[in-house]
């Protein structure tokens, strides 16, 4: 009994943790001119064990202009699977967005991999195969793009995605 007792334990323990280990992100309106808005995405730090505090989340990237209002439905997509009604996205929004860590994840790679472009085209065939990625293939670039050589991950996805 004792023993069973024991590993149904480490078991609820082992998987409460693996949920506890998930990245969190943030979506921050940023108020711009004439009311217009940019939005910024941060990765959060995990709480390391004995902190009160975590440290500072990370910026990630930031759009505005055309290349935010072409990946708006991508925008739009990830809020409702965060429970949030895409309604609420203003300049005038003060509170930040929560996002878990598959929204987070593949809204990272939309901002880096559209903030430089100018293109409507090569930004709406970005934006469609960055939302049309699995799970897998993006925590894939992600990493790249996170771990690895930064502007040749960003430049492959570019090449891959922007025809």
């Amino acid at each position: 009994m004792g023993v069973k007792l024991i590993s149904a334990s480490l078991c609820l323990l082992s998987s409460a943790s693996s949920l506890d280990l998930m990245q969190e992100f943030q979506l921050r309106v940023v108020p711009t001119d004439n009311n217009n808005f940019a939005l910024e995405l941060y990765q959060c730090a995990y709480k390391k064990a004995g902190e009160k505090k975590r440290s500072a989340a990370k910026r990630i990237g930031r759009l505005k202009g055309q290349a935010l209002v072409q990946s708006r439905q991508a925008i739009y997509e990830c809020l409702k699977t965060n429970g949030y009604d895409p309604k609420t996205l203003s300049q005038s929004r003060q509170a930040a967005y929560v996002l878990d860590e598959e929204s987070g994840v593949n809204l990272a790679l939309l901002f880096q991999t559209l903030q430089p472009l100018s293109k409507p085209d090569r930004i709406a065939n970005i934006a469609a195969g960055v939302r049309s990625m699995s799970n897998e293939e993006s925590h894939y670039w992600f990493a790249k793009v996170s771990n690895g050589k930064r502007s040749q991950a960003l430049r492959a996805i570019r090449v891959l995605l922007g025809d």
